[in-house]
């Protein structure tokens, strides 16, 4: 009697997870899309097999990358996406989402704070997705997958740290990072724009598509402002907080001569009150190491070129901002943070008007600790 006790107690209280379903009968969405067009709004979804995934992590061998679009439309972001379940076969997960990509066209159209008062809405969906702009057709880039059939978990689109913690140029953004400066006046925010580069690799003697940032769309409490390429960016780099690893070519005279490798710039913006208004000052310290000398050229010259270079890429950097009316230094911001009521003294719509005399100084503290391998 006890023992068909102890049996109906087991089969009332530990069901287990009979509720629950297995995990190869979901569609696991990868990546989310957004574009805009003839009035509609279009979600794209994209779907990774992790089968092979879990067949590496195990030590089995590659198999070849699959990848699934979806793509629907209708009046609103939240529409369009009820519209993907019509034709799918089985039950969708949304908590694996690694990114987000939103058109240009998306952006003009100002979707970004309707997509992102759904997703906030939405428990499965986590605030550590990556999020991107683009000019690419969505489904191009859905489509580019990594090379050596590496699973698309891998691409840029989900996993674009490591590449910056190499070489550190446009640094990628997560969109809890994304609404936390949206959600500020003083703040314009850098969002990194995807691209496809069809020329740099080739796999089986035929052209590899490959993702790369190209560029960076800068936006104001939600709204575009401009998207500049990456060649006009290059001063980002050295204000942008986190900015690990990144080379200065030393080119005097136009003729290579070596590389300075920088790590870990840090930049500090101060101002002060001339003539009825804030004149600002950059200061940049930083420490590298010289990974290629293709002549004897003395320590002191090195860093008197490399000085000039920070110098001016971030002088060009503002001067674009001037020309594009955007605050790429977040001048704005660092008048916020040091002096809330001359913030709200000397700005228009929690942005400093910017005149070709608003940055005042620039100073740049650079060293060198080690030449490669070799010590100093």
């Amino acid at each position: 009697m006890t023992r068909l006790f102890i049996c109906c107690f087991c089969c009332l209280f530990l069901t287990g997870c009979w509720w629950m379903k297995e995990i190869d009968h979901l569609a696991y969405i990868h990546a989310i899309g957004i574009d805009y067009e003839d009035d509609q709004v279009i979600a794209y979804a994209q779907l990774i097999s992790f089968s092979g995934l879990a067949k590496v992590e195990a030590g089995g061998s590659r198999e070849k990358s699959t990848v699934t679009i979806g793509k629907a439309t209708g009046e609103t972001f939240n529409v369009a996406t009820d519209r993907l379940y019509q034709a799918i076969q089985q039950g969708v997960s949304w908590g694996h989402v690694k990114g987000i990509v939103f058109t240009e066209r998306a952006l003009n159209r100002g979707l970004v704070r309707e997509v992102i008062d759904v997703l906030d809405r939405y428990n499965e969906i986590r605030h550590t997705i990556w999020t991107f702009a683009t000019k690419e057709p969505i489904e191009q880039l859905f489509e580019t997958t990594p090379f050596l059939d590496y699973s698309p978990y891998f691409s840029l689109l989900a996993n674009p740290k490591d590449i910056y913690e190499q070489s550190s140029f446009i640094q990628p953004k997560r969109i809890n990072e994304f609404i936390a400066a949206s959600d500020e006046k003083a703040v314009v925010f850098p969002l990194p724009s995807l691209a496809i580069e069809e020329k740099s690799w080739t796999e089986n003697k035929k052209e590899k598509p490959m993702l790369k940032m190209d560029g960076v769309c800068f936006l104001h409490r939600y709204n575009k402002q401009a998207c500049i390429p990456r060649r006009q960016l290059d001063g980002l780099r050295w204000v942008t907080k986190g900015t690990e690893r990144t080379p200065i070519y030393i080119q005097p005279n136009g003729k290579m001569i070596g590389t300075l490798v920088v790590r870990g710039p840090k930049a500090n913006v101060s101002y002060e009150i001339k003539d009825g208004r804030p004149i600002f000052t950059v200061d940049v310290q930083a420490t590298g190491s010289i990974i290629e000398l293709l002549k004897n050229v003395p320590e002191k010259q090195i860093i008197e070129y490399a000085t000039k270079t920070v110098k001016k890429e971030i002088e060009d950097l503002f001067q674009l901002g001037v020309k594009e009316g955007i605050d790429t230094l977040q001048l704005s911001n660092a008048l916020y943070r040091q002096n809330v009521n001359d913030w709200r003294k000397y700005t228009t719509n929690g942005l400093v008007p910017l005149t070709k005399d608003t940055l005042g100084k620039i100073n740049v503290k650079l060293s060198i600790d080690t030449y490669g391998k070799s010590k100093k």
